[in-house]
């Protein structure tokens, strides 16, 4: 395959950008949690059943978006599901009631957000960048943490002057102009001389591989581990913290007698946060291993969730949405290192995927948590320090993840530890 440098920057330009628009507008609605309450007329638990049936379409929706973008290629799959985020997103705006919204936010644009999100993504810039996926994809997921930043400033701003709805209305016009650019910006890896599939060429030309431990291991053979039960027990705890965090945060500042312009500048910060955990997390993992750097971030963020129950003051949500954002979206690397590690190359994106799919359960039993604790005590503080807890948990059996019975640790290494 001979592509030039100028095609392979584009290429993680435009997936950049995609991540960036649509984790952005799918994001905003964490920041315009409180308005949409105050018009609905609903409780918090009801409301947050949008953020809950967005994640479990979002968990179930991996495999099915998997499959069409083996099938038709990243770019048509990318740009089918950013047009009907566009039309979920503009439909939002018109809804009379908390059903419609669930039904429009959480499943309607959910669906074509699950389409034009991580997953045909990182395919995208593993074709054009067979060879160097890790630092490419870092770089990529960025779009990921920035769009979060830019577009909590804007719909804070935007839902202030004109409404949530209006806002909503932006958001809509914000994709479906960037839909247009995509179509011509956003091009597929040419296929290789061999005609395989981009990035899959390596693998098809050479034996089977074998992950530090031993042999590659597939599904179905990884399920019946230890080792990736304790991984994915380790993602419960992330992801359930991940949503409770992304759908009440901003409500919590709210309710504490803090700006919403404040609440927005704690998720900017945040998000500015999880872009340096991104870029930190691989060197890191390089020199202390990939498992002990995941346990140390799950350790960071338990910290950080026990401290915020004691914030009172602007400066002190500042500095939890620092600590927090460092490690928001930087276990999704380093869980993926892991699973290569510990498993091999040839599944990693099934078995990776599988261990997703608890992740984003429970980032959906997170979301609806809180909004659920919050309208029975009144408090968010008791499901805070639930979740605290469960990090806890998260680092103490991801500590076990060690592929067992193979030939390099009886020798004594722990090749899940190696960078």
């Amino acid at each position: 395959m001979n592509v030039s440098g100028a095609g392979r920057l584009g290429a993680l330009t435009a997936g950049f950008a995609v991540l960036f628009v649509g984790t952005g507008v799918n994001f905003a609605f964490g920041i315009l949690f409180k308005p949409i309450l105050g018009e609905l007329g609903v409780d918090r638990s009801t409301l947050a059943l949008a953020a809950t049936a967005s994640l479990l379409v979002n968990a179930a929706g991996q495999p099915a978006f998997g499959a069409l973008v083996d099938r038709f290629g990243p770019r048509r799959v990318i740009l089918a599901s950013m047009a009907l985020m566009t039309v979920g997103t503009a439909l939002v705006s018109r809804v009379n009631g908390p059903w419609q919204f669930i039904a429009l936010y959480g499943v309607v644009a959910a669906v074509g957000y699950t389409g034009c999100g991580i997953l045909p993504v990182s395919i995208h810039v593993s074709r054009w960048f067979p060879e160097e996926r890790g630092f490419v994809m870092a770089v990529a997921a960025c779009g990921f943490s920035l769009g979060h930043l830019a577009f909590t400033q804007v719909a804070a701003r935007t839902a202030t002057v004109v409404g949530w709805r209006q806002t909503y209305v932006l958001l809509a016009a914000v994709l479906a102009a960037s839909l247009v650019v995509f179509a011509f910006a956003l091009r597929d890896a040419p296929a290789p001389a061999d005609g395989t599939v981009p990035g899959n060429a390596a693998r098809r030309r050479t034996p089977p591989a074998q992950s530090p431990a031993g042999p590659s291991l597939d599904r179905r053979a990884a399920l019946r581990t230890p080792a990736f039960w304790a991984m994915t027990l380790g993602l419960i705890g992330c992801g359930f913290t991940d949503f409770l965090m992304t759908t009440h945060l901003a409500p919590y500042a709210t309710d504490l007698g803090m700006t919403p312009a404040v609440a927005a500048n704690a998720i900017s910060l945040w998000a500015a946060a999880n872009v340096l955990g991104i870029l930190a997390a691989g060197t890191v993992a390089t020199r202390i291993g990939t498992r002990t750097a995941l346990v140390l971030t799950y350790g960071l963020r338990a910290a950080a969730l026990f401290y915020l129950p004691l914030v009172r003051e602007p400066w002190q949500l500042y500095l939890f949405a620092g600590l927090f954002g460092a490690t928001f979206f930087t276990t999704a690397p380093l869980a993926s290192k892991l699973v290569g590690q510990l498993f091999g190359p040839v599944h990693h994106g099934a078995i990776f995927g599988a261990a997703n799919l608890f992740h984003h359960s429970a980032g959906a039993l997170g979301s609806y948590a809180g909004g659920l604790v919050f309208d029975v005590t009144g408090s968010y503080r008791p499901i805070f320090l639930v979740a605290a807890l469960m990090v806890v948990g998260s680092a103490c059996v991801t500590s076990l993840a060690r592929r067992r019975g193979s030939t390099v640790e009886q020798s004594g290494a722990r090749p899940a530890d190696r960078g």
